[in-house]
């Protein structure tokens, strides 16, 4: 039985991420962690996955962001690595569960009302690379940077397409770090069976990438953070319970 829930989760979490850009991480951390997986057992199923995904959306769609990705990975990755490597050796100390329940609420609240918070547009410019820390630091420590990966690409841009190529980006080069840190000082053994999955992803995607293009930019962003509360408050709930 549990098998099956774990296939199904990911199927639908791919068909997500493949439109969106997101999912995977940000939905599947908390849902595994619900269901027993511990955090390390939980990103190894994952990130292989998630990084599949990333680098088939990169690709698909020749973009340019070189500039952006040198800032993104000056100061987001060093924090990455640490906070993951003090997560997996503390994590067992944390409830990792309620924090990332907590910040997957939060990230789609500040995003739902960006456009009444004037002071983020107009401070990101002038701290872009603090929140660019604060995305290493969050993903880090518990595996749900992306909202707010989401949310710094959604001001950073003006359209669904940039937005998810820069989103895109992130989550492959944050996926190779933490999986390349996870091979080398992670306390688990490393399932490769599980690595069955990517098959499944790239029969997936294409097909994906026509629906995507009839999806309009208001749209795309509102089903990712009313979907995103909407996981958030649930599993607070489960939580807390």
């Amino acid at each position: 039985m549990e098998s099956i829930l774990e296939f199904l989760i990911i199927f639908l979490l791919i068909i997500f991420q493949s439109l969106f850009g997101i999912g995977l991480l940000l939905f599947g951390t908390p849902a595994f962690l619900f269901l027993g997986y511990d955090f390390e057992a939980t990103l190894i199923l994952l990130l292989p996955i998630s990084i599949c995904i990333s680098f088939l959306q990169v690709n698909f769609r020749k973009f340019t962001i070189n500039s952006l990705a040198r800032e993104f990975n000056l100061y987001c990755l060093p924090f990455l690595v640490l906070f993951l490597i003090l997560t997996i050796n503390f994590g067992e100390i944390l409830d990792i569960k309620i924090y990332a329940s907590m910040l997957l609420i939060i990230s789609s609240l500040i995003i739902l009302i960006k456009d009444k918070i004037n002071n983020i547009k107009k401070y990101l410019p002038k701290y872009r690379k603090f929140f660019l820390i604060i995305i290493g630091v969050i993903h880090g420590f518990t595996n749900m940077g992306g909202g707010f990966l989401s949310i710094f690409s959604a001001l950073i841009n003006n359209n669904r397409l940039s937005t998810r190529n820069y989103i895109s980006y992130g989550y492959l080069i944050m996926g190779i770090f933490q999986y390349v840190t996870i091979l080398l000082i992670g306390l688990n053994s490393i399932d490769f069976t599980k690595l069955f999955y990517i098959p499944m992803t790239l029969i997936l995607f294409y097909p994906l990438q026509i629906l995507f293009n009839d999806l309009n930019d208001k749209f795309f962003i509102e089903v990712i953070n009313y979907t995103a509360l909407t996981f958030g408050i649930t599993a607070l709930s489960l939580s807390l319970i």
